[in-house]
Order: C-alpha cells, then structure tokens, then sequence
C-alpha cells in the first residue's frame, strides 16, 4: 500500500472472493471486530447490529454500537471500528455498479457525505428488516439469471423500507422532499473537483445559475454558503489523509491544490480549530488508548 493513498478494502480483500456485486454474510461467522486503522471501501456497506456493542466512527463521526441498529457506510468514506466479540448481525455490501441500477429512482438518504450513518430501530422492526435480508441470503446461493433479478428487487425494496424508517428518525435528511436537482449536481460537482477547483463562479458556472443562487440553494438544502461546502469537502480530505496516510503536511497540501502550506493549514484550523499537526497528534493520541 503506497504510503500517498487511503488503505482501501474490496470485498476480495476482506472474504478473499469476489462476488457479483451484492455480498451478505453473518457477521458471527465472517466479521471481523477490530477494524484500528482508518480505511475506506470500494463498495456500499451496510452492517445490521441485531445484538452488540462497541464504537463505530465514519469520517470522525463515532457512534456507540448497540441492539438493533444499522451503520450506513458510503464508497469512499474513512470508517473503523472496535466491537465486543458478541457482536452479531449482517454485514451487507453493494457495489458502486449495483447502486447505479437505483440511480434513476428517489435518492437513498443514508450514504450522504452529511447524513446521519447510524440508524436506530426497536427488535420489531428490526425483525422485519432481517426477514428481508434472510430472503436475500436464501436467493444469492443460486446463480441463475432470474434469480440475480429478484436479489436486486428484493434489495431495493430493503433500500426503501429502510428509507421510511431513516426519514422518521431524520426528517431534515428526506431527500425525496428536497429533490432539489442543482444541488444535488453542485454536490456531485464537489466530488469531481474538489481538488482543483476552489470558486463559487466555477460550480455555478458548471450549473448554468449565478452565484447568488447557488448560494441561495445551499443555504436552503445544506444550511450553509456554497463556499463553505466546498471547502469543507476539501477538509474532510485532509483528515482523512492525515489519519491513514503517511503524507506530510505540506504533501497534502499540494495534493489538494494548495501552493501555499501556510494557508492551507490557516483554512484547516479555521474549519476544525486546531492545526494539520495538532488534529493528527490528539487523533493518534487518542486511538492509541481506545
């Protein structure tokens, strides 16, 4: 693993198989409790706690792990993990083509970069999302074509039961009510460009609206400027090169677009409240005693 780049894990790294997009396993049998070192994946994971405990942190933001949740983890996102060796449940992967066959439908609301990624049910309704997946577990030990189909159906209609539930827990995070197009574009122009392009004019440019407007949207779906959607993108870059790679300051800095290492480390402190250095000593500091 080169020391430039995030530690990231495929499903052939972490089962030593590859599927055809859609793996389910019980984490009993398969799952691993310690996950130390910060990575990200190439593919969607959803992890089913039907009984445990422990931490789950997803792009600094950690959770504690108890009965009856599901941890929502997007493709490309730093997570890890410590859970108590009785943690039991599902672990659900979907890779990025798969999730393209949902892309013409409502939005899902959990993979966000902002949304909430722990969602909490009660053990009935926790029981009827583990019916559904026990029906998926059943179908993807054949491999028939028809069958590959009713997988895809049957996980959409996982997708979108949960969805119901997410949106009561999380109503500011319905997605179907903010559909919003620009923004949802100007977010997806963010990932594309983040490293290059700084400017509001650039995105709304890119969005044929004006700057105010954009601004104007943002406020309204992000609650915040658009300036500061950009910039809090390439931050949350910076933290997670500055936890999982060996990268210096300054070659962070330059990887993500600043000529200026002094600036760079002024906007950091500005949005997190301490220095590059500070924020990668106390975070080390800290895991080494968790």
């Amino acid at each position: 693993m080169s020391k430039n780049a995030i530690p990231t894990l495929s499903v052939l790294n972490i089962l030593g198989e590859q599927t055809f997009g859609i793996t389910l396993f019980r984490h009993s049998v398969k799952g691993r409790n310690e996950f130390e070192q910060p990575h990200k994946h190439d593919f969607y994971l959803v992890f089913f706690v039907e009984n445990g405990s422990g931490f789950h942190s997803v792009d600094f933001k950690q959770t504690r792990v108890e009965d009856y949740q599901i941890h929502f983890v997007g493709a490309g996102q730093v997570h890890n993990w410590s859970l108590d060796v009785n943690t039991n449940g599902f672990q659900l992967m979907i890779s990025p083509a798969i999730m393209t066959v949902f892309s013409n439908l409502s939005q899902l609301p959990f993979f966000g970069q902002s949304s909430p990624f722990c969602l909490s049910l009660n053990k009935s309704g926790f029981q009827k999302i583990k019916s559904q997946l026990e029906e998926i577990e059943t179908d993807l030990l054949k491999d028939d074509l028809l069958t590959k189909e009713i997988v895809l159906l049957r996980l959409h209609l996982l997708f979108k039961l949960l969805q119901k539930d997410y949106v009561l827990q999380f109503p500011d995070h319905d997605v179907a009510a903010k559909s919003e197009k620009i923004i949802k574009k100007f977010k997806t122009l963010i990932e594309d460009h983040f490293t290059t392009q700084f400017s509001v004019n650039f995105y709304a440019g890119e969005l044929n609206v004006t700057s105010n407007y954009l601004n104007i949207l943002s406020q309204k779906f992000l609650n915040k400027s658009a300036g500061d959607v950009i910039k809090e993108r390439t931050i949350l870059e910076a933290k997670r090169l500055l936890i999982s790679t060996d990268l210096s300051v300054k070659e962070i800095a330059y990887q993500l677009g600043f000529s200026d290492n002094g600036y760079f480390a002024k906007v950091f402190k500005k949005y997190i409240g301490k220095t590059p250095t500070d924020f990668k000593e106390n975070y080390n500091l800290y895991h080494s005693y968790h």
